[in-house]
């Protein structure tokens, strides 16, 4: 078992996207079966899941010794765990002896793992410590063999990553081409807010194919027009199937008439920073470079760290997707990281989980409450663009909250306006695709994202097939 925090692999690194009217990969297009199939599922069980570094969760939950969490994907059970020696380690979720579930509860503090069933107990570094009645077992108790079986895991921004399987690409190689692009986000230093996950009605695929294109943005997300430009944010393809997109903020939608005043939208964003949309009026189009220069000169105030950014990120959403299963959209202040996992049977079913990430500036004893300024129908600016201030005195990591598609659909829960929409369509999608009158995919230049993620989960199976 390895682990390490990762170091920085390369010099600074700047983006070089390319327009999304031309795809500079061919068009492939491919069959529904990945999505409906049973069989299609084993594959990837076998060969991309077992195989491929995955985000199991965030560092800042395991930076203590006996600080804990777990992850599933599939039918797999994991404990990531910080050990006493200050090693972090990843090992089976199940018990050597029945192979019981040893640990239910998402994320704790631990002195040593303990079968629930018949008391077996193993430390945090996975080795069995006894078992109750240990000279009745006529085979003894060899400890190396009784052992948590044990996986990769390793650090890199702020991350935890694990490999089921040991061999190919480290993870620096793996990180390497989005590493110096996220670097600056410190996603290290940030703090949960939230720490929600929905069991959805569709594949765990689909999911990844919304978020890896901005064709569906002005038909569904109403918001987006008022302070995103998504018609012709450049997009950017990378080795090992990582892909990215890089959104203009503070604007309003190309594809629509520009307004004479500021949107409900822009007008929070400019209130987050001190100024007036008053003042914008017959002005719109100068509200990013405004909303850039206000942000960093209260940076520059508050001492907070800009100097890595450059004016463009100061204003814009930078959405990555790291191969396969992971959306990490960033902005100096904050960020989501969504997660797509796969149902343990059922190719028609999946789990959706989202993290909320501040960037908090200043001790603890200067924080005030924050207020959060709303917009049209209730709609809150939320972290995004927003200097979120000293972390509040009465800061909590919170449990994470677990519920259906259902509850979104009938408005128990919530995810943000933007999400909910997209989980609302998802099932439809999984719906039409059992169709006999569907049988595949027809992408445009625009959706080059989609294919580039296919083209790399097709490599991945090839290449772990048999």
């Amino acid at each position: 078992m390895t682990t390490h925090r990762q170091e920085t692999p390369m010099s600074a690194t700047k983006p070089r996207p390319h327009s999304p009217s031309t795809s500079p990969i061919p068009i492939r297009n491919f069959s529904k079966e990945r999505y409906v199939s049973r069989e299609w599922m084993e594959r990837e069980r076998q060969a991309l899941w077992a195989n491929t570094w995955l985000v199991a969760g965030l560092a800042c939950d395991v930076q203590e010794a006996g600080q804990y969490f777990t992850f599933e994907i599939g039918a797999e059970g994991l404990i990531i765990a910080r050990g006493t020696d200050g090693r972090l380690r990843g090992m089976h979720n199940a018990c050597t002896h029945r192979g019981t579930r040893l640990v239910t509860e998402p994320i704790g503090i631990l002195k040593k793992i303990v079968c629930p069933y018949h008391a077996w107990a193993y430390g945090l570094d996975g080795e069995l410590q006894g078992a109750p009645g240990a000279a009745r077992f006529s085979n003894g108790l060899p400890k190396r063999e009784l052992a948590l079986h044990a996986i990769e895991v390793e650090e890199a921004l702020g991350l935890v990553f694990v490999r089921l399987n040991p061999g190919g690409v480290t993870l620096t190689e793996f990180l390497s081409p989005v590493f110096e692009l996220l670097r600056p986000y410190r996603l290290e230093a940030m703090s949960i807010t939230n720490d929600q996950t929905v069991t959805h009605t569709c594949n765990w695929k689909a999911i990844l194919d919304n978020f890896a294109e901005l064709y569906h943005v002005p038909f569904i997300h109403p918001i987006h027009r008022r302070m995103f430009e998504c018609a012709t944010a450049p997009i950017e393809l990378f080795e090992h199937g990582h892909t990215a997109v890089y959104v203009p903020g503070g604007v309003t939608d190309s594809g629509f008439p520009t307004p004479d005043a500021p949107t409900d939208m822009q007008a929070l964003q400019l209130q987050a920073v001190g100024l007036n949309p008053e003042d914008f009026r017959g002005r719109v189009a100068e509200i990013r470079p405004a909303l850039q220069r206000a942000k960093r000169a209260i940076a520059n105030e508050q001492g907070q760290a800009y100097a890595e950014f450059s004016d463009a990120q100061l204003s814009d959403i930078w959405q990555f997707n790291l191969f396969p299963n992971v959306i990490l959209s960033v902005t100096p202040e904050s960020a989501w990281l969504m997660r797509s996992r796969p149902d343990v049977g059922d190719p028609g079913k999946s789990r959706f989980d989202m993290f909320t990430l501040v960037q908090f500036q200043g001790g603890a004893a200067e924080a005030q409450p924050s207020k959060r300024a709303k917009g049209k129908n209730g709609v809150q600016i939320g972290t995004h663009f927003r200097l979120n201030g000293p972390r509040p005195a009465d800061y909590k990591r919170p449990q994470r909250d677990c519920f259906t598609h259902e509850d979104i659909m009938a408005g128990r829960k919530s995810m943000t306006v933007t999400i909910d929409e997209d989980i609302s369509l998802l099932a439809r999608v999984q719906q039409g695709m059992a169709s006999s009158g569907f049988q595949s995919v027809w992408l445009s230049d625009e959706e080059c994202r989609v294919q580039h993620f296919h083209d790399a989960l097709d490599a991945c199976l090839s290449a772990h097939h048999g």
